[in-house]
């Protein structure tokens, strides 16, 4: 009865058994066996083994060793071979790996495959997040983390929402193309640490495998230097259709602020505001320092129209909006035969005779560029790109720079001999963080403008928002401020007093990581630390340091640049920074 067993349990076993003896010779084979080797029963014995594996195998059968995994071929197949010796006769235990090793070679080629589509999708100027049903992040590239300041490998294989906290299927795109199966299209301009505007175009499709969802993909375009590049196209069509002339233009100067535009109550903006009212009586080279959003073009604006030259034109024009090589081009004028297409057509320069000439972001422009800048400061005449000829021109020159002066300077960014001629006069405006009492009378004033132009009634915000917006840090300054307002007026549904829900979620996420950034400040062992961002602390030591260096050589200033290790005008430069006395 047991041999009967034993005998159905040999048969039906998928692995192929021969027993053989220690010449080769096979005595029994079960059913796996005959089939691979494509055996029959009745003349089994007169076949060796090592007629089926051309190979020497034998002293495998000769040892007294247990011996398993023993890689061979049979044909085209891949077979992996186990021998249990036993007296006179070893047991070979065969099994078919060919299936095994095509899959193993079919997944290491699609692990391949994975890993280049990936690093493609990697380089890639858009960012590209994508979910399955259930909210699993399958895929997130290196340009998503970077709008989205994650590291790839944080979020990715994590639920979107845990990912994501501060996100629901109402204010996230990919969750709501998931959730309604439909194709959305997303505009949003938010700000970075730096305070940099950042305008993003998000475009979310449906993943589907034939005609079944299996996830949605978003597609995310950071589209700020194209729409920068789309207002300069935009100016310079503009300035080519309408003909600047030198006469006299009243009112109609390219402006659209004035001194009363700029809306404050803190001391320090009222003595920067009193100090841009003094330098506008003259002519003067301006240099105009503060970070970005703090509002530079409203004041050189508003210098311009309550100078002398506030009845001719107004020209701004951002350096970092252009390569250096264009930027020549629109500031100098061209003429035939400088470049082929050239036409004979006034550079900026030109444009803004008599007038005021703002270069917003100085820093921005090429080293080259600058030098040729200095030379027109200095002798208040250009030449056209491709021209002999020289012309004279009577030009104010306003510029801004959103860095320290002195940094930028050091970096290679700036020209020392330019930031001389530019710095005749120097006004820094303090940024939002400095001074939180302008943040509630700016709020009232982005309310009254947009909500008149949106013609959405809005009477305040609530005052766990307006704790918020108190005690945020504001890197895009008043810019962002108003983005912000904007974003909320625009949420309101027959409301009247802006929510936290109608904060938008990158806003919402940059509080929330400010705050959490804040709680670990702490911290008891880092309580000297606890009053602000690493660079915030640098400021306040610096600020103490200019502070007891003053008062020890009695507010001399070229005494105090000497124990500090710096120069006078380096000095002086921070003394305004910092608003000492």
């Amino acid at each position: 009865m047991k041999h009967v067993v034993l005998e159905k349990v040999w048969n039906v076993c998928f692995e192929s058994m021969l027993i053989v003896n220690h010449e080769g010779q096979i005595k029994r084979a079960n059913r796996s066996a005959l089939r691979l080797f494509e055996l029959s029963s009745k003349n089994l014995g007169e076949t060796s083994i090592f007629e089926l594996i051309p190979l020497d195998y034998q002293k495998f059968l000769k040892t007294n060793k247990e011996t398993t995994g023993i890689s061979l071929s049979f044909g085209t197949k891949e077979l992996m071979m186990n021998v249990v010796p036993f007296k006179d006769h070893s047991l070979l235990i065969i099994k078919d790996i060919t299936q095994q090793q095509l899959l193993k070679y079919e997944l290491r080629q699609a692990t391949e495959q994975k890993f280049l589509y990936d690093s493609i999708l990697d380089m890639l100027e858009e960012g590209i997040c994508a979910i399955n049903m259930e909210g699993k992040i399958l895929f997130y590239n290196k340009k998503m983390g970077e709008i989205d300041l994650r590291e790839p490998e944080s979020v990715k294989h994590k639920l979107f929402r845990e990912a994501f906290p501060d996100r629901d299927e109402h204010s996230s795109i990919l969750l709501k193309t998931s959730r309604l199966s439909k194709s959305l299209n997303y505009r949003e301009t938010h700000f970075t640490n730096s305070g940099k505007a950042v305008t993003t175009l998000s475009k979310s499709l449906t993943l589907n495998i034939g005609s079944r969802q299996v996830g949605a993909v978003e597609i995310l375009k950071d589209i700020t230097e194209q729409k920068q590049l789309e207002e300069t196209i935009r100016n310079i069509k503009n300035d080519s259709v309408t003909e600047i002339t030198k006469k006299p233009k009243g009112k109609n100067n390219n402006t659209r602020f004035n001194f009363r535009d700029i809306v404050f109550k803190s001391r320090v903006m009222r003595q920067t505001v009193d100090q841009a009212r003094r330098a506008a009586r003259t002519s003067s080279s301006t240099l105009i320092i503060g970070d970005t959003g703090t509002g530079k073009e409203l004041f050189a604006q508003s210098i311009h129209n309550h100078s002398p030259r506030k009845n001719y034109p107004f020209i701004a024009q951002n350096c970092a909006a252009l390569p250096e090589h264009l930027l020549e081009g629109l500031l100098f004028g061209t003429s035939v035969g400088s470049f082929t297409g050239a036409i004979d057509r006034e550079g900026l320069i030109e444009q803004a005779h008599n007038g005021t000439l703002l270069l917003d972001e100085i820093n921005s422009m090429g080293i080259n560029l600058q030098a040729k800048l200095l030379r027109f400061l200095q002798e208040k005449t250009i030449q056209r790109l491709g021209a002999k000829r020289s012309i004279d021109v009577d030009v104010r020159v306003i510029a801004t720079i959103n860095e320290d002066p002195y940094t930028a300077m050091e970096n290679g960014r700036l020209r020392e001999d330019l930031f001389y001629r530019l710095s005749v006069v120097n006004i820094i405006i303090q940024p939002l963080k400095n001074r939180k009492e302008d943040i509630p009378v700016l709020i009232d004033h982005f309310l009254q403008k947009h909500s008149e132009r949106l013609q959405i009634r809005v009477d305040k915000v609530e005052s766990e928002v307006m704790d918020i917006f108190l005690n945020y840090e504001w890197p895009g300054n008043i810019r962002e401020l108003e983005h912000t307002i904007e974003g909320c007026i625009n949420m309101l549904d027959g409301e009247s007093t802006i929510a936290y829900h109608h904060l938008s979620p990158t806003f919402q996420s940059r509080v929330n990581e400010y705050t959490q950034n804040n709680t670990d400040r702490e911290i008891p062992k880092l309580s000297l630390l606890s009053g602000g961002s690493l660079e915030e602390q640098k400021e306040k030591l610096e600020r103490t340091l200019i502070q007891l260096a003053l008062e020890e050589e009695k507010g001399n200033v070229t005494k105090a640049g000497k124990v500090l290790g710096i120069s006078r005008q380096n000095l002086n430069y921070k003394i305004k920074k910092y608003n000492l006395k």
